[in-house]
């Protein structure tokens, strides 16, 4: 059971943000109690379960998974939302919006298994599902067509190993693909297989050709460095944030925009923020605006925040397991999921936040989705 708390506090920041004014997200009251959030979890039985909740923070929904969960897509124009599970899992759930139901179970095929994101066309007739090959070590996007009972159609290469999470130009026509660069294999679990010589990338695949439009590597020092989560946002600005495989006393950055043909611009936080984010990043996302980003970092306990026109460091948050992180329907707010069954929102502009609800038999799961408001 959720207990609800409205609560807040300070919060201790990194660096004060000066010149900007908006909204405050937390003193506006919500006017209706819809499903706009969805996120996979588990309970304290290891339990798991795929949840939809309200702007408040209420569950509207619970629906018990057969493993842990990982992202989510939502079906463009329809009441359905695909939640996928954590690698390497073998199960998307398709699932209804409003009742929790489950209206569809793709399975992985032979010799694949999925990598825990996935997208929708914007048509909302493809399912794009980032996969591996494992036997080749290849990474793919499998295309389940929706129409037909998502049955799978098409493969489509991500020209890497080890695809993370993907995205869709606002053309709809263009893949962004996170290719970790790691190669694993189901019989060795989540064991690293390749870390000396990881070869992790940044792709643009043409959807209708799976042709390779552009690949974007960091530079060769920084090899050991995975590009896990992205968000796009507007003018397809790209978000990339990482996971570094290297000895835990280097500092490295971990945070990255990148936009059509140019180069990753890397950005690094203050000393002691970095070696607070623990050389791993867990989620990405663009506020409402889309002038701002939020990075968590659940092993270090802290939610960090940016710039994206100025490109910056602005400020970080402590959260304790922090990882799941969206858009506020309010510009320059966010809200946060952790592993504490606590439902957060906060404002990087004017440092207030709020916990809405707390489940103590609640371990929240990596990501955090809004459908919009």
């Amino acid at each position: 059971m959720i207990i609800k708390r409205r609560q807040f506090f300070s919060v201790s920041a990194g660096a004060l943000i000066s010149g900007y004014s908006g909204n405050i997200c937390y003193a506006e009251e919500t006017k209706h109690d819809s499903t706009v959030y969805f996120s996979a979890g588990s309970d304290l039985e290891e339990k798991h379960f795929f949840n939809g909740l309200s702007v408040s923070g209420n569950e509207n929904f619970r629906l018990t998974l057969p493993s842990r969960g990982h992202g989510t897509a939502l079906r463009p124009n329809s009441p359905e939302v695909a939640t996928f599970a954590r690698r390497p899992g073998k199960y998307i759930f398709v699932v209804n919006t409003f009742s929790g139901e489950k209206l569809a179970q793709i399975n992985s095929i032979d010799g694949r298994h999925f990598y825990g994101h996935g997208v929708y066309s914007p048509d909302g007739l493809w399912l794009y599902a980032a996969e591996n090959e494992y036997e080749s070590g290849r990474g793919v996007i499998g295309v389940y067509d929706v129409s037909d009972s998502y049955r799978l159609v098409e493969t489509l290469p991500t020209h890497g190993i080890g695809p993370h999470e993907i995205v869709l130009l606002g053309d709809g026509k263009t893949m962004v693909v996170a290719n970790g660069g790691i190669l694993t294999h189901p019989e060795s679990e989540r064991q690293k297989l390749n870390l000396s010589e990881m070869d992790s990338s940044l792709a643009y695949i043409e959807i209708d050709s799976g042709k390779l439009l552009s690949n974007h590597r960091l530079a060769p020092e920084l090899q050991l460095m995975s590009i896990r989560h992205l968000d796009v946002g507007l003018e397809d600005n790209i978000v990339l944030v990482m996971q570094y495989q290297g000895p835990r006393r280097h500092l490295l950055p971990l945070v990255g925009f990148q936009k059509g043909s140019s180069a990753i611009e890397l950005l690094s936080a203050p000393q002691k923020v970095g070696y607070r984010m623990k050389n791993y990043c867990g989620s990405v996302a663009f506020d409402k605006s889309g002038k701002f980003a939020a990075v968590s970092s659940p092993r270090g306990g802290i939610i960090t925040f940016w710039s994206v026109s100025e490109k910056r460091f602005l400020s970080y948050l402590e959260v304790k397991d922090g990882c799941g992180v969206a858009a506020e329907n309010t510009p320059e707010c966010f809200r946060i999921t952790n592993g504490l069954g606590q439902i957060i929102r906060h404002s990087p502009l004017n440092q207030k936040t709020e916990i809405l609800t707390s489940a103590a038999n609640t371990r929240w799961d990596n990501h955090l989705l809004f459908a919009g408001g």
